[in-house]
C-alpha cells in the first residue's frame, strides 16, 4: 500500500531530532574563512555541514557522502546570471548496476512539480486562460467546498498558489507498481483508491498560511479545463515545450521505454517500488513532474530571467508577483522566499517516498542551483552540496555558521527550565511557517544529564540546545535546509523568563512562560 511523506524538519522536534543526525564521515578540516572561489566542478570535494565549530569546518567527498547516505545517484545544475554554467550526472541509475546518471536523467522531482505548475500557471494568467483573483471555488463540477465552509470568502488561483486558500491535504501518497491510481476526482474528493481525506476548506481563505498539495491538485483541474486539454498535454504545449524541456513530463506511471530514469532507493539504498524500480505519482501538479538537471536548471533560470525582465515567456510583472511574498505565507506565487539584498533567493524542496529534489535561484544575482537524486536520504546530501556550492561559486546566500565554545553552568541553564506558550498577540505575518504544528505547541525547556533540552512533545524526545551566547542557542540538529533555528531567552531584572524568541529563515515566533 501506498505510504504518507513525512516532512522530517517538522517531526524533529516531536518525535526525536536525533533521528536527523549523521554520524561524520571525516575527510578534511579547514578554518571556515579559508575557502576560495574554484568553480562548479570543485564542489565534489568541498561537501560540509551547516556549521563550523571554533571556525574550523569539516570538509568531505561526494563519493563519501553518497555511500554514507545510500544513495547511488545525484544529478546537479549551476546557473551564473540566468545562463546554465554546469550540469553533471554522479553515480548509477540504480543500484547494483553501472548504468550512469547524467544531466539528462530523469528523476521524480516530488513538490518541486509546484514550480513548474505554477510557471504555467502564470503564463495561462498572461494569456488570459485563468484568472490570479476570480473566485474558483466552484469552477469544476466534480469539486465544491462544503456549502458551510466559509460560504462568503473566496478562493482564489493567487491562494492555491501561495497556499493561503486554507486548505487540508498537506501531501499524497506515493503508488507502487501495480496498484491502482486515483483519479483527480477522487483525489479531490477522497475516494478510492485514494487514501486521505477529502479536500476541505478548513480556514477562511486568504486568512492563513496551509500548505496544501490538495491546492494544487484544484489547480491541475483548472488548468486542464482553461486549456481543454489533459493536465499532462498543457505542460508540453505551455510550459515544456516553449522551455525546451524535452526529458519532462507529468505522466505517471511514467512508461518504462521513457529511458535513462533515476531508479528509486530507500533509507538502506537499497532498490524500491521493484518490479519497476519507481514510483507513481498521480497529483501530477502537486508531485508529479520527471525531470532532469538539464530541464530543470532551464526552468529556475526562466524564473530567474522572469523576475529580471529577460524572459519571453513570462512579462516582468507576473515574474515580480511571482517572487513577491503573500503574507501570512513563506511563497509567493509558487517558490518559497527569503533572505535580502544579495541574498534574496526563492527555493523549493521536493520529497517522494524514494527520491529528493531542490531548486533555488538568487533573484539579485542570477544565479542559481538544482539537485535531483534519487535515495530517500537524499535531502540530507543535497543540503551538503548546496553548502559546497555556495562555497566555490563564491555565493553568501548560505554561509559557515560557526559555533562558538560557550561554556555555561548547569546552574546557568536550569534557569531556562519551564514550559512556554506561543505569545498569541505576535503578528502572523511574521510567524510564517512557525504558525503551524510543531511550533504552535507547548516549548517544554530541560535539563537532562547537564544538558539543556527543547521539545515540543513535553519534555518528551528533545533536541539539545547548543550555547552561542549566554542567553542564545542553536538547535544544530534540527534539519533545516536554510537558515537555522535559534532560541533567544529574555530574562529580566528578577532573573525571570520574560519570553523566548525562536526564529529560523525568514520566520520568528515568541514564546511565553506558561501559566
Amino acid at each position: 500500500m501506498p505510504s504518507f511523506r513525512l516532512t522530517p524538519a517538522l517531526s524533529a522536534l516531536m518525535l526525536g531530532a536525533a533521528a536527523l543526525v549523521s554520524t561524520p564521515i571525516l575527510s578534511a578540516c579547514q578554518p571556515a574563512s579559508a575557502f576560495t572561489r574554484t568553480g562548479p566542478e570543485s564542489f565534489t570535494d568541498s561537501l560540509r555541514g551547516r556549521f563550523s565549530y571554533d571556525g574550523v569546518v569539516e570538509r568531505y567527498t561526494l563519493e563519501e557522502r553518497m555511500a554514507h547516505y545510500g544513495v547511488p545517484g545525484v544529478a546537479v545544475a549551476v546557473i551564473e546570471d540566468g545562463q546554465i554554467v554546469f550540469a553533471q550526472g554522479y553515480g548509477v541509475l540504480q543500484a547494483g548496476s553501472d548504468a550512469p546518471v547524467t544531466a539528462d536523467t530523469v528523476f521524480s522531482a516530488g513538490s518541486v512539480s509546484k514550480m513548474a505548475t505554477a510557471f504555467m500557471t502564470l503564463n495561462l494568467v498572461q494569456s488570459g486562460a485563468l484568472d490570479l483573483d476570480a473566485d474558483i471555488s466552484h469552477a469544476l463540477p466534480y469539486w465544491s467546498p462544503d456549502a458551510s465552509a466559509f460560504g462568503d470568502a473566496p478562493l482564489t488561483v493567487r491562494m492555491l498558489l501561495s497556499h493561503t486558500g486554507g486548505l487540508n491535504l498537506h501531501g499524497f501518497a506515493d503508488f507502487l507498481p501495480g496498484e491502482a491510481l486515483p483519479t483527480r476526482a477522487q483525489t479531490l474528493n477522497g475516494q478510492a483508491p485514494a487514501e486521505h481525506d477529502p479536500l476541505r476548506i478548513e480556514a477562511r481563505p486568504g486568512m492563513s498560511y496551509r500548505y496544501s498539495g490538495g491546492g494544487y491538485t484544484l489547480l491541475e483541474g483548472l488548468i486542464a479545463q482553461a486549456t481543454g486539454m489533459t493536465f499532462e498535454d498543457s505542460a508540453e504545449q505551455a510550459l515544456f515545450g516553449p522551455l525546451g524541456m524535452s526529458r519532462s513530463s507529468f505522466a505517471n506511471p511514467l512508461p518504462e521505454d521513457y529511458g535513462d530514469i533515476a531508479k528509486a532507493h530507500d533509507r538502506n539504498g537499497a532498490p524500491a517500488a521493484l518490479p519497476r524500480g519507481y514510483e507513481a505519482f498521480p497529483e501530477m501538479a502537486a508531485s508529479g513532474l520527471w525531470t532532469s538537471a538539464n530541464d530543470l536548471a532551464r526552468l529556475t533560470a526562466e524564473m530567474i530571467n522572469a523576475y529580471r525582465g529577460q524572459s519571453g515567456y513570462l512579462h516582468p510583472v507576473l515574474g515580480q508577483q511571482m517572487m513577491t511574498q503573500v503574507s501570512p505565507s513563506e511563497h509567493g506565487l509558487g517558490p518559497r522566499l527569503e533572505g535580502r539584498g544579495e541574498s534574496f533567493i526563492f527555493h523549493h524542496g521536493g520529497t517522494n517516498n524514494s527520491y529528493r529534489t531542490w531548486m533555488e535561484g538568487h533573484l539579485a544575482t542570477g544565479d542559481g542551483l538544482v539537485i535531483l537524486t534519487n535515495g530517500a536520504n537524499g535531502m540530507d546530501l543535497a543540503v551538503e552540496i548546496r553548502n559546497a556550492m555556495n562555497d566555490v561559486m563564491g555565493w553568501t546566500v548560505n554561509p559557515v555558521l560557526d559555533v562558538p565554545s560557550v561554556r555555561l553552568t548547569e546552574a546557568q541553564l536550569a534557569r531556562y527550565e519551564g514550559v512556554y506558550s506561543v505569545d498569541p498577540d505576535f503578528p502572523l505575518d511574521l510567524q510564517v511557517q512557525m504558525a503551524a504544528p510543531p511550533f504552535i505547541f507547548d516549548l517544554t525547556i530541560y535539563l537532562q544529564n547537564g544538558q539543556l533540552m527543547a521539545s515540543y512533545n513535553g519534555g518528551q524526545n528533545g533536541s539539545p540546545l547548543v550555547p552561542v551566547a549566554p542567553d542564545r542557542f542553536y538547535i544544530t540538529d534540527f534539519s533545516l535546509r536554510s537558515g537555522v533555528f535559534e532560541l533567544k531567552f529574555n530574562t529580566n531584572a528578577l532573573a525571570q523568563v520574560t519570553s523566548v524568541e525562536a526564529s529560523m529563515a525568514s520566520a520568528e515566533t515568541v514564546y511565553l512562560p506558561a501559566s
